[in-house]
C-alpha cells in the first residue's frame, strides 16, 4: 500500500472552491486599497534574521521560522509584512514621501496551532510612510469600515487606545522600563485569561502584587476623560489624549464617530508600536472579533538605518474575514464561477468549443468539459461547485439557440449566443 503524504503541521492545501472565494476577497481588498490610493509592493518571504528580530523582541522571535542557507548566513521567514516594509522604505529614500504601500502575501509563525489558526497564512496590509499627521490613521479607519460594508459585514465597532498612555499608565504605576513589555504583554491577555491571570502573569514576570495592583488601579477608566485625569502629570501621556480627541473629533466629522471607541484594555501585542493602535471588530457567532488592527510605528525605519519618519499601518486578517463571510452566507457569491460548456457527441465539439472561445473573449469564464453525456455532467457541475452549465447537442448546433441550466433547480432558458453573453455578464 502506497504512503499517504500530509501537510506540514499548521499549514493546509486550499481546494478549488475555497480558492476562489479566497481569490475575490484578495481583489476586492486590492480594490479597496486601490480606492484609497495605496500602490502595490512585494518583497520576500525570507529575509535576514537580523532584519526580522530587529523591531519585535523575543516573543516574536520565538515564533520565527529561522534557517541557515548553504552558506552559513542566518535567514527566517517573515511573521508579519512590516519587517520588510521597515527595511524597504529605509533602503529606499529616493521614493517620494509620503509612501503609500499596500501588500498581500504569505506569513509564517511558529506558533500553537487551533481551530481556525494556522503557522501559514495570509495578511493584507496597507501603510502610510513618512508622515506624523493623524489624518492617516483616520484614512486606515475609513479604509476599514469600507471594506466591511464592502463585504456586507455591518455590525462592526473599531476600537482605539494609544501606546503613550499605556506608557504613560505602565510609569505611574511604577514598573521599572525595561519590565514595560513585560506589563503590557500581560494586559493584552486580559480577555483570554482575565485579571486573576493577569496578575499571575506580573508574578511570572518578577513584578509584585502591589505593582500589578497599582497599574490596574490606573488602567482601568470608564472613558477618555478619566484616562485624562489620570496622566495629568505625564507629559508623553497627556500628549497620547490629545492624539487621541484629534482622530475621535476627525472621524466624527467624516460620519464613522459612532463606530469609534476608546478601549483601555487594548494594547495589540508587538513592541514596535509608539502611538495610537486599533483594531476592527465584526459581529460573529461568537460575538465581536478582530479581523484588521494597526497603529503608528514612528520609530521603525529609523531602525532600519533610514531617516525618522513616521508610519501608521493597518493588517486585514485573511482567514477571520473569510470565516466573517462564510458565517453570513456570502462566500459562494464571491468568486467567479465559470459557465461549464460540455458537447453531448463528438460532432459538436466544435461548435461547443467556439461558443466558449466567444464567451471568454466578452470577457465571460467558460470551462469547456469535453464530451459527455447529460447525467455525469450534472454530476461533474454539482462536484465543482459550477452551477450553470451549456450542453451542445444537435439541435443547438443546428439552431444556434443554447439552454442556460442551472444544475441545481434544472431550470433553463433558450438564448442566442448573443443573449447568453448578455446575461451572463450582468
Amino acid at each position: 500500500m502506497s504512503k499517504t503524504f500530509q501537510t506540514p503541521k499548521g499549514t493546509r492545501d486550499i481546494l478549488p472552491v475555497e480558492m476562489r472565494t479566497r481569490r475575490a476577497v484578495f481583489d476586492r481588498l486590492r480594490r479597496y486599497f486601490e480606492l484609497y490610493g495605496f500602490d502595490e509592493l512585494d518583497t520576500p518571504a525570507f529575509e535576514y534574521l537580523e532584519v526580522l528580530t530587529l523591531k519585535s523582541g523575543p516573543a516574536a522571535e520565538k515564533e520565527i521560522y529561522a534557517f541557515d542557507d548553504k552558506a552559513g548566513r542566518r535567514l527566517g521567514l517573515r511573521f508579519d509584512l512590516t519587517s520588510s516594509t521597515g527595511r524597504l522604505a529605509a533602503a529606499h529614500a529616493e521614493l517620494p514621501r509620503p509612501i503609500y504601500r499596500y501588500q498581500i502575501g504569505k506569513v509564517w509563525r511558529y506558533d500553537n496551532v487551533q481551530a481556525g489558526r494556522y503557522r501559514e497564512f495570509y495578511q493584507a496590509d496597507a501603510d502610510i510612510l513618512g508622515s506624523y499627521s493623524s489624518d492617516c490613521e483616520v484614512e486606515l479607519l475609513l479604509m476599514a469600515t469600507e471594506v466591511l460594508r464592502g463585504f456586507d459585514l455591518p455590525e462592526y465597532r473599531l476600537l482605539i487606545n494609544n501606546r503613550k498612555i499605556l506608557d504613560a499608565q505602565v510609569r505611574l504605576s511604577g514598573i521599572p522600563p525595561e519590565q514595560k513589555p513585560d506589563a503590557l504583554r500581560g494586559l493584552d491577555k486580559l480577555h483570554k485569561i482575565g485579571k486573576d491571570g493577569v496578575r499571575d502573569e506580573f508574578v511570572k514576570y518578577g513584578l509584585s502584587e502591589k505593582q500589578f495592583e497599582d497599574f490596574f488601579a490606573n488602567v482601568v477608566v470608564e472613558s477618555l476623560d478619566d484616562v485624562e485625569k489620570r496622566v495629568a502629570g505625564d507629559e508623553t501621556g497627556a500628549r497620547g489624549v490629545a492624539e487621541l480627541r484629534e482622530i475621535f473629533a476627525k472621524a466624527g466629522r467624516l460620519g464613522i464617530g459612532d463606530k469609534l471607541h476608546f478601549d483601555w484594555t487594548l494594547v495589540r501585542g508587538l513592541d514596535y508600536y509608539t502611538g495610537p493602535i486599533f483594531e476592527a471588530h465584526a459581529k460573529s457567532e461568537a460575538g465581536f472579533g478582530s479581523f484588521a488592527g494597526g497603529g503608528r510605528y514612528d520609530d521603525l525605519i529609523g531602525l532600519y538605518g533610514g531617516q525618522a519618519q513616521g508610519a501608521v499601518g493597518i493588517s486585514f486578517g485573511v482567514e477571520r474575514l473569510i470565516g466573517l463571510i462564510e458565517e453570513r452566507g456570502g462566500a459562494k457569491d464571491l468568486g467567479a464561477q465559470p459557465l461549464l460548456v460540455a458537447a453531448l457527441d463528438a460532432e459538436r465539439v466544435e461548435t461547443a468549443q467556439k461558443l466558449a472561445l466567444a464567451l471568454r473573449r466578452a470577457g465571460v469564464a467558460a470551462r469547456f468539459a469535453g464530451v459527455a453525456k447529460k447525467d455525469k455532467i450534472f454530476k461533474y457541475s454539482t462536484a465543482a461547485a459550477l452551477p450553470k452549465l451549456v450542453l451542445v447537442g444537435e439541435e443547438e448546433a443546428r439552431s444556434g439557440v443554447f439552454a442556460l441550466r442551472d444544475a441545481e433547480s434544472r431550470q433553463e432558458r433558450r438564448l442566442t449566443e448573443a443573449e447568453l453573453i448578455a446575461a451572463l455578464s450582468r
